[in-house]
């Protein structure tokens, strides 16, 4: 039984600030308290020296753990990147489509799991319209200017005042601008040309290291959500050279990755660094790495192991990631589901919500149960395995999978 965790939570290209995060956690960890008859209190947020923090307290009839949450917080650098010009996203995006077309990412991307493939055509499709419809305009504006010069000047001014309009409405309303500054990002990133992003992971392992060296705690869990689970496989290696004995300080170290999209840049012929990293973290001994994906999220990968990069069937039990295939209409009531069919951005963000129903994945199961997390991720039935109606643990229900 686990009674006190440290969980590090880092989240994707997610421009949401630490206080959002910490109503968000509230919010959510009340809706696990009630489904599984649990009482949780979360602290108030505390930030000290650049990090932000807070305490929960969990408890069941026959247990109760504390557990800290610290963010690795990156929002910043997301911000700074999503307020750059329509014209350098644009810009900078076309070049970013033709690197990921040309290198035959893209076309791996349908191969493996289609819909992430749409998922990557998605806000190119808007530019690409964007453009022919404001060229469009500025043709037939043009069309009613007598001189050359002057057809030239009202083709450019329309064509600018159409496009960014366009992509102002309804570009907002379809997150163009986040989406190809997470893809502009993307590839900053994978060419090595991010320096405040790496300057910012080698302080986040540090921390992990930090945290294994106090030894406070039972369980340190890393969560990598969406890209953070990119940066979580980075952050882990990182943390792995810059202490040997990472796993042997008496805290078992755990990896938690979560609506991945590890394929993202790993399928990249440049993206050597990511899938080294990931191999040296699934052959780490005294780590144990679970990866939960579900099909009904397009915005990750779906039966693809994120070290070998190849497909597979059914649950991955014997390998490192240990990987389970879960459904997202098994984590909402229906109504619910069904209202959320299109928006899948909010159904990729079910993977860090509160459940609202019992589920075999559960993440606040993981960040304030007590159960260890490789109990948790490999029992047959997960969380509906080890608890009771009265939300009493049961660790001799466990059933692990072989």
């Amino acid at each position: 039984m686990v009674a006190r965790r440290h969980v590090f939570y880092l989240a994707g290209f997610d421009p949401i600030d630490a206080a959002a995060q910490h109503r968000r956690f509230r919010r959510e960890s009340a809706k696990f308290s009630r489904i599984w008859n649990l009482s949780v209190e979360v602290s108030d947020i505390r930030a000290a020296a650049s990090i932000e923090s807070w305490e929960v307290a969990a408890s069941g009839p026959n247990w109760q753990t504390r557990t800290r949450v610290e963010l690795l917080d990156w929002q910043d650098i997301v911000r700074a990147e999503i307020a750059r010009p329509a014209i350098v996203h644009t810009a900078r995006g076309l070049v970013t489509f033709a690197d990921f077309v040309f290198s035959g990412t893209a076309k791996r991307y349908f191969e493996l799991f289609w819909p992430y493939g749409l998922f990557f055509l998605t806000p190119y499709f808007h530019v690409f319209a964007n453009i022919a419809i404001s060229a469009t305009l500025a043709i037939v504006v043009a069309g009613y200017v007598g001189n050359s010069l002057g057809a030239l000047a009202a083709f450019a001014a329309t064509f600018c005042v159409s496009f960014a309009t366009l992509f102002k409405w309804p570009g907002d309303r379809f997150h163009v601008r986040r989406a190809l500054a997470d893809w502009n990002f993307a590839r900053d990133f994978m060419y090595g040309h991010h320096p405040q992003m790496e300057a910012r992971l080698d302080e986040f392992a540090a921390r992990l290291v930090a945290a294994a060296q106090a030894n406070e705690c039972e369980e340190i869990l890393l969560v990598g959500h969406s890209l953070g689970a990119q940066m979580a496989l980075v952050v882990m290696a990182r943390a792995m050279e810059r202490d040997a004995g990472l796993f042997r300080h008496g805290a078992k170290v755990r990896l938690l990755t979560v609506g991945s999209t590890i394929g993202k840049l790993a399928l990249h012929p440049a993206g050597g660094r990511l899938r080294a990293c990931a191999e040296q973290v699934s052959a780490a001994d005294g780590l144990s790495w679970s990866e939960f994906q579900a099909r009904r999220d397009s915005i990750s990968f779906f039966r693809l192991d994120p070290v070998t990069l190849k497909k597979f069937k059914g649950d991955q039990t014997g390998e490192r990631p240990f990987i389970r295939l879960i459904g997202i209409k098994d984590m909402m009531m229906p109504d619910n589901y069904n209202r959320n069919w299109f928006r899948h951005m909010r159904l990729h963000y079910q993977f860090v919500m509160g459940n609202e129903k019992r589920s075999v994945y559960d993440f606040f199961m993981f960040a304030c149960g007590p159960a260890d997390f490789v109990a948790l991720s490999r029992s047959d039935a997960g969380a509906l395995d080890l608890f009771g109606e009265d939300g009493a643990y049961h660790p001799e229900r466990v059933r692990i999978l072989p």
